[in-house]
């Protein structure tokens, strides 16, 4: 009965864990590049998977606000000035990767979390 107990207690461990985990992705690199758009003040920012348009320091953008766009911009200037990777964190269903966001564009989806690794290259 124990040995029951037990498999069937894997086995939603085992379905939660891929229910929470489905339709999420993270992308992970170094800052290649970093940028404000002259005119706009949009933050655009390549970690490996090509150029990004995230916010705007001047008005809301892709639903970010200013304040959250400067600090993107600060954490994004930390890694590339420390030699450390971001972490961007994506939740999408339709199957979209690091690798289908696009280059030169507004990815979408767009990160809901971004945090820098905390050991150094």
């Amino acid at each position: 009965m124990k040995k029951k107990i037990c498999m069937v207690v894997c086995l939603l461990l085992f379905c939660s864990t891929n229910y929470a985990t489905a339709g999420m992705f993270t992308c992970s690199g170094l800052v290649l590049s970093l940028a404000l758009g002259p005119t706009n003040g949009k933050l655009q920012v390549n970690t490996g998977y090509g150029v990004h348009y995230l916010c705007s320091f001047d008005v809301e953008f892709n639903n970010v606000h200013t304040e959250v766009c400067k600090a993107w911009y600060s954490m994004f200037l930390t890694a590339l000035v420390t030699n450390r990777e971001i972490v961007q964190y994506y939740q999408d269903s339709a199957g979209t990767n690091c690798s289908t966001l696009g280059s030169w564009a507004v990815p979408n989806p767009m990160p809901y979390y971004v945090t820098i690794k905390s050991e150094p290259n």
